[in-house]
Order: C-alpha cells, then structure tokens, then sequence
C-alpha cells in the first residue's frame, strides 16, 4: 500500500488536489462526468481501517480518487464545451500527434479500435493509468507506438530483426520510453511498458529493463 501511495501522490493528483486547481466543486465535476465531458479517475483506492491519535481510535472507511496531470487543462476545457465539441477536439489533437509521428519518419498507424474507443477508454480513466500525464497527444503515441513494437516483434516471437528495423525499433521503444507511464507497482510486470520497453530492450536492443 505504501508504494501504491507514494506513486499516485508523485505522479497524480487526488481529486480534492485537482478540484482545488480548477476551482471546481464535487458536485460539478460529477455532472461533467455523468455528460461525458471529462474522464473518470484512473485510480479508486477503497480504505478501510483506523487511525490512533491522543484522542484515541477511530475507524475509518471511504474511496480516495486520482487523476492525471493533464486532467486539470482538459477541466478547463470542458467547463466551456459540450460533449460533441470535446469529443472533436480530442479527434483532432489525436489525428494531429499521429501525423506528427509521421513526419518524423515513422509508419502510419491507425488505432485499432477506432477513435469512438480511443474516446471511451479516455473517458474511462484508462489513459491516465498507462500515459505520463493523460494527454490527448501522449495517448495516441502510445497506442501507435505499442502497435508499431508488437508489429516489428509479432509480440516478441520473432527470434531476430534486420538491422534496419531494429533501428526502428529502438527509436520507436525510446519515445514510447518517454510517453508511457511507469505504472503503479502491481500493475507494472504486466503492463505495456513491461512487454513494449523492458521487454523489447531486454530481447532485441541488448539493454536491461
């Protein structure tokens, strides 16, 4: 539990973290999740247990919330559109970062399940557990970059690469290197950046996790 703790307060912010950022009430942030206008929590821990002090013991039980950096910008944002302006500026920002890894020399990938759930699992809180800092631009790098390593590996059984495409590969699992999150301690040994990053490098590139 305590590296479970320290991981979320270094990397997230808890929701009264971010309603104070905002300026934001409890109430207001759930109508704007309830419209599908801003993301869920990535993380609910459930605390039960007590706590002991000069005045004695006294039980304790509740949810704490966890968000994302970004969550607080896109807030922002969502305080001033509606679902279909939001859900266009995500296409948008997504397609853009999609483009600009084009640019840059890598294949073009479009998301597997299309962007409606690229847009769900955002809503969901699912990239604010597996991206640094939940934004648009960062999601889409990852689900492209994870794409492209699973591609060049066939999910690591192939036995070798050509060196051209390990070339490709190294750069493509160093900027995944720099966008995917580090994971929650539990969560780590099976997440993306376990199999896309340490995995890749351990098996193909001649670097340790």
């Amino acid at each position: 539990m305590r590296a479970l703790l320290d991981y979320l307060h270094t990397y997230f912010l808890s929701e009264s973290q971010l309603l104070f950022r905002c300026g934001l009430a409890p109430e207001r942030l759930a109508q704007l999740q309830r419209e599908g206008r801003a993301p869920l929590p990535s993380y609910k821990v459930r605390c039960a247990g007590a706590v002991a002090s000069y005045f004695g013991e006294k039980a304790l039980d509740g949810e704490l919330a966890w968000y994302p950096q970004a969550m607080a910008e896109w807030l922002i944002e969502a305080e001033h559109a509606d679902a279909a302006m939001l859900r266009a500026r995500f296409e948008r920002r997504y397609r853009a970062e999609l483009a600009r890894l084009v640019e840059q020399g890598l294949p073009t990938v479009e998301p597997i399940g299309g962007l409606d759930e690229e847009w769900a699992h955002f809503l969901a809180g699912t990239y604010g557990v597996c991206t640094r800092h939940g934004r648009v631009e960062q999601i889409a790098a990852k689900s492209a970059l994870v794409v492209l390593i699973d591609k060049l590996t066939e999910r690591q059984t192939r036995a070798a690469l050509p060196e051209a495409e390990l070339v490709l590969l190294r750069r493509v699992v160093d900027l995944l290197d720099e966008t995917a999150a580090w994971f929650a301690p539990h969560e780590r040994a099976a997440s993306s950046r376990a199999r896309c990053v340490d995995g890749a490098r351990r098996r193909y590139l001649g670097g340790g996790a």
